[in-house]
């Protein structure tokens, strides 16, 4: 993909909507399994039609942030509705805190998940490797308006949308595709994840579209 094609696939110079070569996601795909360490899951599902749900509930809130946390021993994702993209968590008993869920099987459920956050860091987060610039993988913060573009354009791209998902990956440097090649050793060694749409069930499965690149890490 050349630079000015990936330039029409950002939404107000964001990345959420950019799609990523495939060969460029198995590589990064099989970084994350090279890992090896206990606990961290592969992908997660989201039902769309929820979590529409969910976004129509929250629409006042500026931003979704996606934090990293653990539930028991495995790796899960939170979501938090804000009204500011900084990475702690506001809960002050006012109308302006944050709006906490969590992923629970391919539902989304209100949930404060502090504790598990913190759990994250001090396990399975503790486990993973540096960031150059000592980074610490917290969270993955968008504007709402830009996850619902996003969504609009998968339903004008894809038949039948049933749920999303989100496959795990981390980010090094590569010279498939030389123009990214910046972007991603930026990230390197930070994990982070794809979204792909899953449409047309057949059976037991479903076709799956292309997958982009989330990549706004904070912090």
């Amino acid at each position: 993909m050349d630079t000015q094609e990936l330039n029409q696939k950002k939404i107000d110079g964001i990345d959420f909507i950019k799609k990523i070569d495939k060969e460029i996601e198995d590589d990064f795909i099989e970084n994350y399994k090279k890992l090896n360490i206990a606990g961290l899951t592969e992908s997660f599902l989201i039902d769309l039609k929820i979590f529409e749900e969910i976004l129509s509930d929250n629409e006042d809130k500026l931003c979704c942030k996606f934090y990293f946390i653990q539930q028991g021993t495995s790796l899960n994702l939170g979501l938090s509705f804000s009204d500011n993209e900084e990475c702690p968590i506001k809960i002050n008993n006012r109308i302006d805190d944050d709006i906490l869920y969590i992923l629970e099987n391919d539902s989304i459920v209100k949930k404060d998940f502090r504790d598990m956050k913190n759990d994250f860091m001090e396990a399975i987060g503790s486990k993973l490797p540096t960031h150059p610039e000592n980074k610490k993988d917290t969270l993955i913060s968008y504007p709402l308006k830009d996850i619902n573009s996003f969504l609009h354009e998968m339903k004008n791209s894809y038949p039948n949308i049933d749920r999303l998902k989100l496959s795990m990956f981390q980010y090094s440097p590569n010279n498939i595709n030389p123009s990214l090649s910046a972007h991603f050793t930026k990230r390197d060694k930070r994990i982070a994840f794809c979204v792909h749409v899953l449409f047309n069930k057949r059976k037991a499965s479903y076709d799956q579209g292309d997958g982009y690149d989330l990549g706004n890490l904070r912090p």
